[in-house]
């Protein structure tokens, strides 16, 4: 019974004696180019009793990337400890910190702190490939506004097939939520450090602008169809249904999260709704491809759309390539399979949009007169979606002069 109160008084003393700091580092990731150097300021979040002593680990992509100390010391906030980085080849390394020294000092957050460094051949490399962001960034922004235009020079919608722009609407608003998820919502975030630790989030601020934006022009695109002329366009029923099997998808998948968030987290959820956006990238463009060729014509369809999107998805793969190549990063080029292909789906898509235009059917242009009263249907059963508008146009007048030689 001594000894046991003996021990109870014990752990009591030493958890009372022991400080509980947190490791202060800044920043948490540094660029640089090979054979430079770089700096991290470590400190700690209160004065203590006595410095502390950490050892660095080094986790890299390959071997010799950056050397740095193995031991160093720490003091209060104002004292800070400077860490030495040196480049020594281009790729990627994450720096970890654990305690070296037995001191009654104990530092909580030692096991979350992450430094990063990004050793890369060329800065001048890695400003360029910066610019080349930026410009695929506005180029896919701006890309949904041709069509509008087109939309309204021509009072029309028709020729714009109505099953792409649901897929669109669904597609970016599902990827506006994963976006937003993992940048805002803070325990999804935690969650996302916790399996990956020493990891950065894949989703930054003009990700989050970019399928927002994209979201609000598609559902403004979808209202013109309510006011514009639009035949009898309508979704094809295998639309419907895909979009209906999607929404019960992620109706069922937010329950089992809410209720069972255990075994399947919020985490997972946006990673669920994500493959719905990979799965509508893949098949969105084939009914607008179908429509051009039934019809003969391009009219309708905006080919600024199409040159802006096959800008922004070339520059989007060329920059790929120069970031792995900086980076001396190729795996993360092939890592990720299903992405980079789908960059190169689209740009086959818009090729095959462009030979439509520009070859294809360069000679099917013309409007339809203004002031038409006929409503056409354009859709798939109808046998008016093999003829362009022209066509249809020179029927109608065909149509109206024999009409008028039998009253004579």
């Amino acid at each position: 019974m001594l000894l046991f109160k003996f021990v109870a008084i014990f752990s009591v003393f030493q958890y009372l004696s022991t400080q509980s700091v947190q490791l202060i580092a800044t920043p948490d990731e540094r660029s640089l180019s090979d054979g430079s150097t770089t700096f991290f300021t470590l400190k700690l979040s209160q004065d203590v009793d006595e410095d502390i002593t950490l050892c660095v680990n080094v986790s890299e992509t390959h071997d010799f990337v950056v050397s740095t100390p193995s031991l160093i010391t720490v003091s209060g906030p104002s004292n800070a400890s400077i860490l030495p980085i040196n480049a020594t080849n281009a790729g990627q390394a994450v720096l970890t910190f654990c305690e070296n020294s037995n001191s009654g000092i104990q530092v909580s957050n030692i096991d979350d702190v992450y430094l990063h460094v990004f050793v890369v051949h060329s800065r001048g490399l890695n400003i360029f490939n910066s610019i080349i962001g930026w410009i695929y960034f506005v180029a896919w922004s701006i890309s949904f506004y041709p069509q509008i235009i087109y939309n309204f020079q021509r009072r029309s919608v028709v020729g714009l097939n109505f099953d792409f722009l649901a897929y669109n609407l669904l597609g970016f608003s599902v990827y506006s939520a994963y976006n937003i998820g993992l940048y805002w919502i803070p325990p999804v975030r935690e969650e996302y450090f916790s399996k990956h630790p020493g990891q950065l989030i894949p989703v930054q601020l003009n990700d989050v602008v970019f399928a927002v934006h994209a979201t609000i022009v598609t559902a403004f695109t979808i209202g013109q169809c309510f006011f514009l002329e639009r035949a009898n366009q309508r979704v094809s029923w295998f639309a419907r249904a895909f979009i209906a099997a999607s929404f019960a998808l992620i109706f069922t998948l937010m329950i089992v999260a809410s209720v069972n968030g255990n075994s399947f987290s919020w985490l997972e959820f946006l990673y669920w709704i994500a493959y719905i956006k990979l799965v509508i990238s893949f098949i969105k463009y084939i009914p607008q491809v179908i429509m051009n060729y039934r019809r003969q014509s391009t009219v309708g369809w905006s080919i600024g759309n199409v040159l802006l999107d096959f800008t922004g998805g070339s520059l989007s793969i060329m920059q790929a390539v120069l970031v792995s190549y900086n980076g001396a990063d190729w795996p993360s080029l092939y890592a990720d399979p299903v992405k980079f292909g789908l960059g190169f789906l689209s740009i086959f898509f818009d090729i095959i949009f462009m030979v439509q235009h520009y070859i294809l059917y360069r000679h099917n242009r013309e409007e339809p007169m203004s002031g038409l009263n006929k409503t056409y249907e354009i859709s798939y059963d109808d046998p008016d979606v093999n003829r362009s508008d022209s066509q249809l146009v020179a029927n109608e007048r065909t149509d109206s002069d024999a009409s008028s030689q039998n009253q004579d």
